[in-house]
């Protein structure tokens, strides 16, 4: 319970600094000059701009982060004959070391972020993004705002690790929200978030406190093989859809308080 308020808070402070702004017309941003500072390794700090365009990785180039095992896959000098069981090696990253910050701004196109690696805080808090959202298989060293963000199309952080904190809380996701074996390290906060479509969370882990208090699923919600290891809120939570929760499993406190199953 000690984060939710601390959450609301937040959520409240954003919503007052929006409409405190000014009702002028907003500059426009090509997507390519946010591409361009990204690979020049500068970090990206933009408030209440429209960005035209896709915001897509693969456009540009980037420096990579080989994981963990690089060079000692199966077939390798050092497996073959060895009777060591190495693992299969996955693609490597993309990285970036600098911040990322899009706040209160107007994403006019898709985003595509997935299989990188991202070393600076990362912020869309208060963005509209129109188009589909993909960061999956991506990972976060440090703490990520997408507080009252609204994805337009689907948005995929299917397999992406959250290394630090990271706020859902307010969010619209008009389209379909994959979340599927994505591992939340520290606090996941999706207060008061809106699914409009499916909500897929299955074999998501969550290994210490997540928030749902008060998100409402119109559509299916499928947390099943979920776990849980910290304290587990959904009070007030709106299940419209079917709520799946088969072999989820939870290793501390689940809180359903007052929450609705239509």
């Amino acid at each position: 319970m000690r984060t939710i308020p601390a959450l609301i808070l937040a959520a409240l402070l954003l919503a007052a600094s929006a409409s405190a702004g000014s009702p002028q017309a907003r500059e426009v941003v090509a997507a390519s000059e946010i591409l361009a500072r990204i690979e020049r390794g500068e970090a990206v700090s933009i408030d209440n701009l429209i960005v035209e365009g896709d915001l897509n990785l693969s456009e540009i180039g980037l420096d990579l982060a080989p994981k963990l095992g690089a060079g000692l896959g199966a077939g390798s000098a050092m497996s073959e004959g060895s009777g060591i069981n190495l693992p299969v090696l996955a693609e490597e990253e993309r990285l970036i070391s600098s911040p990322i910050s899009i706040t209160n701004s107007e994403i006019r196109g898709d985003i595509r972020f997935d299989k990188t690696v991202f070393g600076g805080p990362v912020n869309f808090a208060g963005t509209d993004i129109a188009g589909n959202a993909s960061f999956a298989e991506a990972r976060f060293e440090n703490h990520v705002a997408f507080l009252y963000t609204s994805f337009g199309g689907n948005a995929s952080f299917k397999d992406a690790r959250f290394d630090g904190r990271v706020y859902f809380s307010g969010d619209q996701f008009r389209g379909r929200a994959d979340f599927e074996g994505a591992e939340f390290r520290k606090l996941a906060g999706f207060s008061y978030a809106k699914f409009v479509d499916d909500a897929d969370f299955k074999g998501a882990k969550f290994r210490n406190e997540a928030c749902f208090g008060g998100a409402k699923f119109r559509d299916d919600a499928d947390f099943g093989g979920t776990e849980f290891g910290g304290y587990a809120y959904f009070g007030r939570a709106r299940f419209s859809g079917r709520a799946g929760l088969g072999e989820a499993r939870f290793f501390e406190i689940a809180n359903f308080y007052s929450a609705r199953l239509d």
